[in-house]
Protein backbone atom coordinates (compact mmCIF):
# COMPACT_ATOMS: atom_id res chain seq x y z
CA UNK A 1 0.00 0.00 0.00
CA UNK A 2 1.36 3.44 -0.95
CA UNK A 3 2.12 5.45 2.38
CA UNK A 4 2.07 9.43 2.21
CA UNK A 5 1.81 12.08 4.93
CA UNK A 6 -0.56 14.82 4.35
CA UNK A 7 -0.22 17.90 5.64
CA UNK A 8 -4.14 19.45 6.00
CA UNK A 9 -3.70 21.85 9.01
CA UNK A 10 -5.84 24.04 7.30
CA UNK A 11 -8.83 21.68 7.81
CA UNK A 12 -7.73 20.35 11.02
CA UNK A 13 -8.99 24.09 12.99
CA UNK A 14 -12.22 23.69 11.24
CA UNK A 15 -13.53 20.04 11.90
CA UNK A 16 -16.01 18.65 14.67
CA UNK A 17 -15.79 15.81 15.89
CA UNK A 18 -18.64 13.16 16.79
CA UNK A 19 -17.42 9.51 17.60
CA UNK A 20 -14.96 8.56 15.33
CA UNK A 21 -15.86 10.93 12.70
CA UNK A 22 -15.37 14.23 11.47
CA UNK A 23 -17.16 16.45 9.48
CA UNK A 24 -15.94 19.29 7.28
CA UNK A 25 -17.17 22.47 7.11
CA UNK A 26 -18.53 24.64 4.80
CA UNK A 27 -15.41 27.09 5.36
CA UNK A 28 -12.83 24.35 3.66
CA UNK A 29 -14.91 22.33 1.84
CA UNK A 30 -12.79 23.26 -1.72
CA UNK A 31 -9.47 22.24 0.28
CA UNK A 32 -11.18 19.13 1.50
CA UNK A 33 -12.30 18.21 -1.99
CA UNK A 34 -8.98 19.03 -3.70
CA UNK A 35 -7.22 16.11 -0.77
CA UNK A 36 -9.75 13.86 -1.65
CA UNK A 37 -9.49 14.35 -5.07
CA UNK A 38 -5.63 14.72 -5.74
CA UNK A 39 -4.44 11.55 -4.04
CA UNK A 40 -4.88 7.62 -4.35
CA UNK A 41 -7.89 5.58 -2.80
CA UNK A 42 -4.90 3.58 -0.91
CA UNK A 43 -3.14 6.73 0.70
CA UNK A 44 -2.49 6.72 4.08
CA UNK A 45 -3.06 9.92 5.32
CA UNK A 46 -2.17 11.14 8.72
CA UNK A 47 -3.67 13.76 11.00
CA UNK A 48 -1.10 14.60 14.10
CA UNK A 49 -0.20 11.32 13.40
CA UNK A 50 -3.58 9.28 13.39
CA UNK A 51 -4.54 7.55 10.41
CA UNK A 52 -7.48 9.22 8.73
CA UNK A 53 -9.73 8.06 5.66
CA UNK A 54 -10.62 11.13 3.59
CA UNK A 55 -13.59 10.52 1.06
CA UNK A 56 -15.67 12.35 -0.89
CA UNK A 57 -19.40 11.25 -2.27
CA UNK A 58 -21.19 11.48 -5.60
CA UNK A 59 -23.08 14.60 -4.41
CA UNK A 60 -19.38 16.48 -3.15
CA UNK A 61 -19.78 16.07 0.39
CA UNK A 62 -16.13 15.52 2.22
CA UNK A 63 -16.21 13.31 5.29
CA UNK A 64 -12.73 11.65 7.32
CA UNK A 65 -12.98 9.27 9.24
CA UNK A 66 -10.40 8.46 12.38
CA UNK A 67 -9.04 5.24 12.94
CA UNK A 68 -9.33 3.87 16.57
CA UNK A 69 -6.27 3.11 18.16
CA UNK A 70 -5.88 0.38 20.78
CA UNK A 71 -6.30 1.16 24.22
CA UNK A 72 -2.48 2.83 25.66
CA UNK A 73 -0.56 -0.44 27.85
CA UNK A 74 1.51 0.90 30.45
CA UNK A 75 5.22 -0.30 31.32
CA UNK A 76 7.42 -1.26 34.00
CA UNK A 77 6.53 0.39 37.20
CA UNK A 78 9.38 3.04 37.49
CA UNK A 79 8.63 4.50 41.33
CA UNK A 80 6.50 5.59 43.85
CA UNK A 81 5.64 9.34 43.29
CA UNK A 82 3.03 12.03 43.89
CA UNK A 83 1.29 14.72 40.99
CA UNK A 84 2.33 19.09 41.66
CA UNK A 85 -0.77 20.32 40.59
CA UNK A 86 -3.83 19.36 39.21
CA UNK A 87 -1.97 17.17 36.28
CA UNK A 88 -4.24 15.97 33.46
CA UNK A 89 -3.85 12.26 32.27
CA UNK A 90 -3.63 12.19 28.30
CA UNK A 91 -4.76 9.54 25.77
CA UNK A 92 -1.46 10.13 23.89
CA UNK A 93 1.67 11.65 25.09
CA UNK A 94 0.63 14.82 23.32
CA UNK A 95 -0.71 17.56 25.40
CA UNK A 96 -3.35 18.33 22.89
CA UNK A 97 -4.66 15.16 23.06
CA UNK A 98 -7.87 13.97 25.04
CA UNK A 99 -7.66 14.48 28.70
CA UNK A 100 -9.00 11.55 30.03
CA UNK A 101 -9.35 12.56 33.64
CA UNK A 102 -7.53 15.12 36.07
CA UNK A 103 -5.49 13.71 38.67
CA UNK A 104 -6.19 16.41 42.24
CA UNK A 105 -2.57 18.19 43.44
CA UNK A 106 -0.26 16.37 45.72
CA UNK A 107 -1.93 12.94 44.92
CA UNK A 108 0.15 10.03 45.47
CA UNK A 109 0.03 7.87 41.81
CA UNK A 110 2.21 4.23 40.65
CA UNK A 111 4.42 5.59 37.93
CA UNK A 112 4.80 3.54 34.94
CA UNK A 113 7.75 3.54 31.90
CA UNK A 114 6.30 5.14 28.49
CA UNK A 115 8.64 4.70 26.12
CA UNK A 116 8.13 8.57 25.19
CA UNK A 117 10.52 10.78 26.20
CA UNK A 118 9.09 13.65 28.52
CA UNK A 119 5.86 11.46 29.66
CA UNK A 120 5.60 8.63 32.30
CA UNK A 121 2.11 6.45 32.10
CA UNK A 122 -0.08 6.03 35.41
CA UNK A 123 -3.28 4.51 35.90
CA UNK A 124 -5.76 6.60 37.89
CA UNK A 125 -9.04 5.50 38.85
CA UNK A 126 -9.38 2.40 35.88
CA UNK A 127 -8.21 5.20 33.52
CA UNK A 128 -4.66 4.13 31.62
CA UNK A 129 -2.75 7.26 30.15
CA UNK A 130 -0.14 9.32 29.92
CA UNK A 131 1.11 12.39 32.28
CA UNK A 132 3.92 14.90 31.70
CA UNK A 133 7.19 14.02 33.57
CA UNK A 134 7.04 17.57 34.31
CA UNK A 135 4.44 16.92 36.62
CA UNK A 136 5.27 14.19 38.62
CA UNK A 137 7.78 14.35 41.76
CA UNK A 138 9.30 11.32 43.71
CA UNK A 139 7.90 10.21 47.22
CA UNK A 140 11.39 11.12 48.69
CA UNK A 141 12.46 8.89 51.29
CA UNK A 142 12.75 8.78 55.20
CA UNK A 143 14.12 11.71 56.55
CA UNK A 144 18.10 10.98 57.93
CA UNK A 145 18.62 14.16 59.54
CA UNK A 146 15.70 13.49 61.77
CA UNK A 147 17.64 10.69 63.38
CA UNK A 148 17.06 7.02 64.58
CA UNK A 149 19.02 4.17 65.21
CA UNK A 150 20.11 3.73 61.55
CA UNK A 151 21.31 6.22 60.80
CA UNK A 152 25.52 7.14 59.97
CA UNK A 153 27.30 9.64 59.65
CA UNK A 154 29.67 10.28 56.77
CA UNK A 155 31.44 12.66 54.44
CA UNK A 156 30.97 13.03 50.45
CA UNK A 157 34.70 11.93 48.80
CA UNK A 158 33.40 13.75 45.35
CA UNK A 159 31.32 16.89 44.61
CA UNK A 160 28.24 14.52 44.11
CA UNK A 161 24.44 15.07 42.67
CA UNK A 162 21.70 14.83 45.39
CA UNK A 163 19.35 12.86 43.44
CA UNK A 164 15.30 12.42 43.70
CA UNK A 165 15.33 8.64 43.06
CA UNK A 166 17.11 5.68 42.18
CA UNK A 167 15.65 5.57 38.74
CA UNK A 168 16.94 6.60 35.29
CA UNK A 169 14.27 9.22 35.37
CA UNK A 170 15.11 11.13 38.76
CA UNK A 171 16.02 14.62 39.01
CA UNK A 172 19.07 16.70 40.11
CA UNK A 173 18.32 17.88 43.49
CA UNK A 174 21.51 19.90 44.66
CA UNK A 175 25.23 18.94 43.79
CA UNK A 176 26.66 18.40 47.42
CA UNK A 177 30.66 19.70 47.32
CA UNK A 178 33.75 17.35 47.77
CA UNK A 179 34.11 16.85 51.75
CA UNK A 180 30.84 17.88 53.15
CA UNK A 181 29.76 15.79 56.09
CA UNK A 182 26.08 14.59 55.82
CA UNK A 183 23.53 12.09 57.79
CA UNK A 184 22.84 8.96 55.95
CA UNK A 185 21.44 5.70 56.10
CA UNK A 186 21.43 2.69 53.59
CA UNK A 187 18.23 1.92 51.80
CA UNK A 188 17.86 -1.70 52.15
CA UNK A 189 15.50 -2.21 49.15
CA UNK A 190 18.52 -0.41 46.96
CA UNK A 191 21.09 -2.23 46.86
CA UNK A 192 24.56 0.83 46.61
CA UNK A 193 21.88 3.77 47.41
CA UNK A 194 22.14 5.91 50.37
CA UNK A 195 19.18 8.23 51.51
CA UNK A 196 20.51 11.50 52.41
CA UNK A 197 19.43 15.09 53.87
CA UNK A 198 21.50 18.14 52.65
CA UNK A 199 20.46 21.85 52.92
CA UNK A 200 16.63 20.45 53.82
CA UNK A 201 16.77 18.68 50.61
CA UNK A 202 15.86 14.89 51.20
CA UNK A 203 17.11 12.54 48.49
CA UNK A 204 20.22 9.65 47.40
CA UNK A 205 23.42 9.27 46.63
CA UNK A 206 25.12 6.16 45.43
CA UNK A 207 26.77 4.66 48.66
CA UNK A 208 30.41 4.65 47.26
CA UNK A 209 30.79 8.45 47.14
CA UNK A 210 29.81 8.17 50.68
CA UNK A 211 32.76 7.65 53.48
CA UNK A 212 31.46 6.82 56.85
CA UNK A 213 32.35 8.47 60.36
CA UNK A 214 32.82 5.77 62.75
CA UNK A 215 31.13 5.06 66.45
CA UNK A 216 28.81 8.27 64.61
CA UNK A 217 25.90 9.04 66.83
CA UNK A 218 23.28 11.39 65.66
CA UNK A 219 22.17 15.03 67.67
CA UNK A 220 18.04 14.32 68.88
CA UNK A 221 16.16 16.70 67.85
CA UNK A 222 15.42 19.30 70.60
CA UNK A 223 11.77 20.09 71.59
CA UNK A 224 13.34 23.87 72.69
CA UNK A 225 12.82 24.44 68.85
CA UNK A 226 8.54 24.90 69.10
CA UNK A 227 9.48 27.31 72.08
CA UNK A 228 6.89 30.18 71.02
CA UNK A 229 3.40 31.17 70.17
CA UNK A 230 1.47 30.47 67.39
CA UNK A 231 -2.05 30.18 65.66
CA UNK A 232 -3.18 26.63 65.50
CA UNK A 233 -4.77 26.04 61.89
CA UNK A 234 -6.32 23.29 60.06
CA UNK A 235 -6.63 23.01 56.18
CA UNK A 236 -10.01 23.50 54.98
CA UNK A 237 -12.08 20.23 53.59
CA UNK A 238 -12.24 22.02 49.85
CA UNK A 239 -9.14 21.39 47.31
CA UNK A 240 -6.18 23.80 47.67
CA UNK A 241 -4.12 25.34 50.32
CA UNK A 242 -6.32 26.87 52.41
CA UNK A 243 -5.76 26.57 56.71
CA UNK A 244 -8.94 27.98 58.83
CA UNK A 245 -7.44 29.89 62.84
CA UNK A 246 -8.71 27.21 64.78
CA UNK A 247 -7.02 28.58 68.44
CA UNK A 248 -3.38 29.37 69.47
CA UNK A 249 -0.98 27.47 71.04
CA UNK A 250 2.03 28.80 73.43
CA UNK A 251 5.02 26.65 73.67
CA UNK A 252 7.18 27.12 76.66
CA UNK A 253 10.96 26.59 77.35
CA UNK A 254 10.40 23.75 79.87
CA UNK A 255 8.58 21.71 77.18
CA UNK A 256 4.45 22.44 78.41
CA UNK A 257 2.32 23.64 76.32
CA UNK A 258 -1.29 26.05 76.34
CA UNK A 259 -3.89 25.33 73.92
CA UNK A 260 -6.83 28.39 73.34
CA UNK A 261 -9.59 26.86 71.10
CA UNK A 262 -10.51 30.21 68.98
CA UNK A 263 -14.17 29.97 70.23
CA UNK A 264 -13.60 30.64 73.93
CA UNK A 265 -14.41 27.14 74.85
CA UNK A 266 -12.03 25.66 77.65
CA UNK A 267 -8.35 25.67 77.19
CA UNK A 268 -6.29 22.25 77.65
CA UNK A 269 -2.00 22.21 78.31
CA UNK A 270 0.01 19.48 78.90
CA UNK A 271 3.45 18.58 77.94
CA UNK A 272 5.69 18.46 74.65
CA UNK A 273 8.19 15.51 74.59
CA UNK A 274 10.23 13.59 71.64
CA UNK A 275 8.69 10.53 70.10
CA UNK A 276 9.54 8.25 67.25
CA UNK A 277 7.37 6.32 64.73
CA UNK A 278 8.86 3.11 63.85
CA UNK A 279 8.73 1.87 60.42
CA UNK A 280 8.79 -1.74 58.56
CA UNK A 281 12.89 -1.88 57.44
CA UNK A 282 13.72 -1.01 61.20
CA UNK A 283 14.10 2.64 60.89
CA UNK A 284 12.61 5.53 63.29
CA UNK A 285 12.00 8.85 62.36
CA UNK A 286 11.42 11.15 65.86
CA UNK A 287 7.83 13.92 66.02
CA UNK A 288 6.97 16.14 68.90
CA UNK A 289 3.83 15.11 70.42
CA UNK A 290 1.75 16.73 72.66
CA UNK A 291 0.31 15.49 75.27
CA UNK A 292 -2.89 16.38 77.92
CA UNK A 293 -1.84 17.46 81.42
CA UNK A 294 -4.12 15.07 83.38
CA UNK A 295 -5.28 12.08 81.23
CA UNK A 296 -1.64 12.25 79.01
CA UNK A 297 -3.63 11.39 76.08
CA UNK A 298 -2.00 12.73 72.33
CA UNK A 299 -3.52 15.40 71.43
CA UNK A 300 -1.54 16.45 68.70
CA UNK A 301 1.68 15.83 67.11
CA UNK A 302 4.29 17.48 64.17
CA UNK A 303 4.79 16.01 61.05
CA UNK A 304 8.59 16.65 60.80
CA UNK A 305 10.95 18.40 63.89
CA UNK A 306 12.15 20.90 61.52
CA UNK A 307 10.02 24.49 60.36
CA UNK A 308 9.13 24.98 57.24
CA UNK A 309 10.27 28.50 55.87
CA UNK A 310 8.07 30.41 56.93
CA UNK A 311 8.54 28.50 60.56
CA UNK A 312 5.38 26.62 60.75
CA UNK A 313 5.46 23.10 61.89
CA UNK A 314 2.89 20.51 60.48
CA UNK A 315 0.80 17.93 62.42
CA UNK A 316 -0.86 14.78 62.11
CA UNK A 317 -1.21 12.81 59.18
CA UNK A 318 -0.18 14.46 55.84
CA UNK A 319 0.31 18.15 57.72
CA UNK A 320 -3.81 18.95 57.61
CA UNK A 321 -3.24 21.46 60.75
CA UNK A 322 -0.31 23.32 61.37
CA UNK A 323 1.53 25.79 63.86
CA UNK A 324 1.83 29.04 62.21
CA UNK A 325 3.92 31.45 64.66
CA UNK A 326 1.66 34.45 65.68
CA UNK A 327 3.98 37.15 63.99
CA UNK A 328 4.27 35.57 60.78
CA UNK A 329 2.73 37.48 57.94
CA UNK A 330 0.31 35.32 55.26
CA UNK A 331 -0.31 38.41 53.39
CA UNK A 332 3.62 38.84 52.90
CA UNK A 333 3.54 37.74 48.83
CA UNK A 334 6.98 39.59 47.66
CA UNK A 335 8.34 35.75 46.98
CA UNK A 336 6.17 35.63 44.07
CA UNK A 337 7.44 39.06 42.82
CA UNK A 338 10.08 38.17 39.76
CA UNK A 339 10.64 36.52 36.66
CA UNK A 340 8.68 32.68 36.36
CA UNK A 341 9.68 30.63 33.38
CA UNK A 342 8.25 27.28 32.06
CA UNK A 343 9.81 25.93 28.47
CA UNK A 344 8.23 29.27 25.89
CA UNK A 345 5.89 30.52 28.61
CA UNK A 346 7.00 33.13 30.89
CA UNK A 347 5.24 35.13 33.36
CA UNK A 348 6.02 38.32 34.84
CA UNK A 349 4.72 39.22 38.45
CA UNK A 350 5.19 43.10 40.00
CA UNK A 351 3.29 45.25 42.46
CA UNK A 352 0.17 47.19 40.85
CA UNK A 353 -1.44 49.58 43.58
CA UNK A 354 -2.69 47.54 46.81
CA UNK A 355 -2.05 44.41 44.16
CA UNK A 356 -0.46 42.61 41.97
CA UNK A 357 0.17 42.74 38.32
CA UNK A 358 0.19 38.81 35.99
CA UNK A 359 1.39 39.30 32.93
CA UNK A 360 2.22 35.96 30.95
CA UNK A 361 3.66 35.31 27.23
CA UNK A 362 3.31 32.17 25.55
CA UNK A 363 4.87 31.85 22.25
CA UNK A 364 3.13 29.93 19.14
CA UNK A 365 6.03 31.29 16.93
CA UNK A 366 9.01 33.61 16.54
CA UNK A 367 6.32 35.89 14.59
CA UNK A 368 2.95 35.06 17.04
CA UNK A 369 2.63 35.46 20.96
CA UNK A 370 -0.58 34.90 23.65
CA UNK A 371 -0.42 37.48 26.20
CA UNK A 372 -2.59 37.12 29.65
CA UNK A 373 -2.58 39.92 31.82
CA UNK A 374 -4.32 39.53 35.59
CA UNK A 375 -4.97 42.18 38.26
CA UNK A 376 -4.23 39.94 41.09
CA UNK A 377 -5.08 40.25 45.04
CA UNK A 378 -2.58 38.16 47.91
CA UNK A 379 -5.10 35.86 49.57
CA UNK A 380 -3.85 34.55 52.83
CA UNK A 381 -6.38 32.16 53.58
CA UNK A 382 -5.62 30.83 50.15
CA UNK A 383 -2.10 31.37 50.23
CA UNK A 384 -1.43 32.17 46.88
CA UNK A 385 -2.77 35.21 44.54
CA UNK A 386 -5.97 35.42 42.76
CA UNK A 387 -7.59 37.16 39.92
CA UNK A 388 -11.39 37.11 39.91
CA UNK A 389 -12.93 38.40 37.18
CA UNK A 390 -11.23 40.93 34.12
CA UNK A 391 -8.33 39.02 33.02
CA UNK A 392 -7.62 39.69 29.72
CA UNK A 393 -6.31 37.52 26.36
CA UNK A 394 -4.71 39.59 23.41
CA UNK A 395 -3.44 37.04 20.76
CA UNK A 396 -0.48 39.28 19.09
CA UNK A 397 0.99 38.48 15.15
CA UNK A 398 3.93 40.40 14.08
CA UNK A 399 4.53 41.16 10.32
CA UNK A 400 8.11 40.88 8.67
CA UNK A 401 7.84 44.68 8.48
CA UNK A 402 7.80 44.69 12.35
CA UNK A 403 3.52 45.97 12.22
CA UNK A 404 1.81 44.38 14.97
CA UNK A 405 -1.81 43.10 14.83
CA UNK A 406 -3.34 43.07 18.26
CA UNK A 407 -6.78 40.74 18.91
CA UNK A 408 -8.22 40.71 22.34
CA UNK A 409 -9.42 37.21 23.02
CA UNK A 410 -11.54 37.53 25.93
CA UNK A 411 -11.34 40.00 28.61
CA UNK A 412 -13.32 38.14 31.31
CA UNK A 413 -10.52 35.77 32.25
CA UNK A 414 -9.94 34.37 36.54
CA UNK A 415 -6.96 32.66 37.43
CA UNK A 416 -5.24 32.03 40.90
CA UNK A 417 -1.49 31.35 41.24
CA UNK A 418 0.49 29.43 44.28
CA UNK A 419 3.88 28.17 45.06
CA UNK A 420 4.80 24.97 46.00
CA UNK A 421 8.66 23.38 46.86
CA UNK A 422 10.00 26.42 45.12
CA UNK A 423 7.57 26.20 42.00
CA UNK A 424 5.07 28.52 40.63
CA UNK A 425 1.75 27.22 39.82
CA UNK A 426 -0.67 29.13 37.46
CA UNK A 427 -4.52 27.88 37.26
CA UNK A 428 -6.68 29.27 34.32
CA UNK A 429 -10.42 30.06 35.37
CA UNK A 430 -11.47 30.35 31.56
CA UNK A 431 -9.52 27.75 29.65
CA UNK A 432 -7.43 25.63 32.19
CA UNK A 433 -4.49 26.39 30.54
CA UNK A 434 -0.83 25.89 32.52
CA UNK A 435 -2.36 23.34 34.38
CA UNK A 436 0.91 20.80 33.62
CA UNK A 437 3.40 23.53 34.07
CA UNK A 438 5.34 24.48 36.85
CA UNK A 439 7.19 27.48 36.43
CA UNK A 440 11.19 28.02 38.23
CA UNK A 441 11.95 31.65 39.34
CA UNK A 442 14.57 33.17 36.34
CA UNK A 443 15.03 37.06 37.77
Amino acid sequence: MKKQMIAIAVLIAAVSLTGCNVNINDETMSAAKDIAASVPDDTDIKVNGQSVDVSLDSDGNVSVNMEQKAAAKPGADLFGGYVIGDTAVKSQPDSNSETLITIPDATQISVKESGVSGWFMTVFQDQTGYIAAQSVKDIPPYDPALGGDNVLGGSVNADVKLMSGTHPYAEVLIEIPNGTQVNYYAVPDQSGWCAVNYQNKIGYIEAKYISPIEDYVPAEPDVSVLTGEYRYQLRDEKPGEFFIDEGYVTVNADGTYIYQPKDGSLRQNGVVQLEYDEHPDGSRSPLFVFREKESNEVWNGTYDCEPDGKGAFYLGNGGMARLLPKDQREDDFSDYIGIWQYDRCTIQIGEQGEGYLVTIHWADSASEDNVWSYQCSGMSDKMGLECTGGGTLTHIVTAEDGTETRTVVYSDGTAFFRQKDGRLFWSDGKENKGMEMDFEKIG
